[in-house]
């Protein structure tokens, strides 16, 4: 009896020992791939965050004081929880205009929230390159931004 127990275990170790988990995806240098699959967003914040540009790069006040809850923060990249009302107020009443362009948008969402994320680049007066997230509520039938989280990968000046 103790014999047959031993010898099924050792054959439970040596299974165990010789079966091999599925290959993760490659990345460079033969090590295991980190990095999300291409973004393809599709759904209503897809549609959200598309709007959203054209509203910033059309000035569009109101666009974004419907879509901004008003308890809303905008955390920046050095550490800052500012308003963000405020702070998007400011981007958009800066001279020159500002031009926004988004890529490698990705979405997601259930019932009641969501959010979404992208890298960007605002043209002005200078560059300013970086990655955003964005957390959504919904209130009635439309989006609200009720989180933002702005990751600037430019060096920019005090604000």
């Amino acid at each position: 009896m103790k014999r047959s127990i031993f010898l099924a275990i050792i054959a439970a170790i040596a299974g165990t020992a010789f079966a091999q988990a599925p290959d993760a995806p490659q990345g460079r240098g033969g090590r295991p791939n980190i990095f999300a699959p291409e973004a393809q967003a599709t759904g209503p914040l897809a549609d959200v965050v598309r709007s959203m540009v054209t509203a910033f790069n059309n000035r569009d006040t109101a666009f974004f004081q419907k879509a901004i809850a008003q308890d809303a923060v905008w955390l920046d990249e050095d550490g800052h929880h500012l308003l963000a009302t405020v702070w998007m107020n400011r981007l958009l009443s800066a001279n020159p205009a500002r031009k926004l362009s988004i890529t490698n948008l990705r979405t997601n969402n259930w019932d009641t929230g969501g959010w979404a994320a992208f890298n960007y680049v605002i043209e002005g007066t200078s560059q300013v390159k970086g990655t955003n997230s964005i957390v959504f509520k919904k209130n009635g039938t439309d989006w609200q931004i009720v989180l933002i989280h702005g990751a600037v990968d430019t060096a920019i000046g005090a604000h």
